[in-house]
């Protein structure tokens, strides 16, 4: 059965059809521009190392290999290697704690600990956390609570410690300063072997 005309060549039935229709395509654009600027906007949080910003990042790669090979460092971390990570402490217990508790106060107070803090407060400007680590990926010294005390599977750790001077490719907010950071990290050796790594965060701004 044919449905009443409506006077301009569509039945009520068509109409409603088609602004459900067009409500439909409206939301679907919708959506996508608030993709689209979530994604732009992530994509200005995370920026591309430049050519301009290498150079600088190169330099800081040498520094971080030079500390690396200080005597007390190695001394650091071959007694943390000795003794292994603090018992029964994971990722999961390590998140629970405060900077001011005993066992994160004595990883920044220790001897690697002041000398790490030294090396940062002379450029303070262009650093804003150095990390040291055993074998295990254990933390043995820092500059301020990482958000991790196992770093294994991160590539700030398993890129240095399979002997490579690395560094990220582009800037990221670190995860305990979220200040925009390039991360760069040079395995600690003892002879040919590496027994650790060195950690260094790169604030970006400073790189431009």
């Amino acid at each position: 059965m044919l449905l009443p005309d409506n006077g301009i060549g569509q039945t009520e039935e068509a109409m409603a059809h088609g602004t459900l229709t067009q409500l439909i395509s409206r939301s679907a654009i919708q959506v996508a521009a608030c993709c689209f600027a979530l994604g732009a906007a992530s994509a200005a949080w995370a920026g591309d190392v430049t050519a301009k910003m290498q150079p600088r990042i190169d330099t800081y790669k040498k520094q971080a290999v030079a500390w690396a090979a200080d005597p007390q460092i190695l001394k650091a971390v071959k007694e943390s290697n000795a003794s292994g990570p603090i018992a029964g402490m994971g990722n999961a217990k390590w998140r629970e704690l405060k900077e001011d508790d005993p066992a994160v106060k004595s990883l920044v107070t220790n001897p690697a600990g002041q000398l790490l803090t030294k090396w940062m407060n002379a450029d303070a400007k262009g650093i804003n956390k150095i990390v040291l680590s055993g074998d295990k990926s254990q933390r043995v010294a820092f500059t301020s609570m990482p958000a991790i005390y196992i770093g294994k599977g991160k590539p700030n750790f398993d890129e240095a410690f399979a002997g490579k001077v690395w560094h990220q490719a582009e800037s990221k907010p670190d995860p305990s300063t979220n200040i925009d950071t390039v991360q760069i990290a040079a395995p600690v050796k003892d002879g040919g072997a590496v027994i650790g790594v060195l950690l260094v965060s790169l604030t970006a701004a400073n790189l431009k």
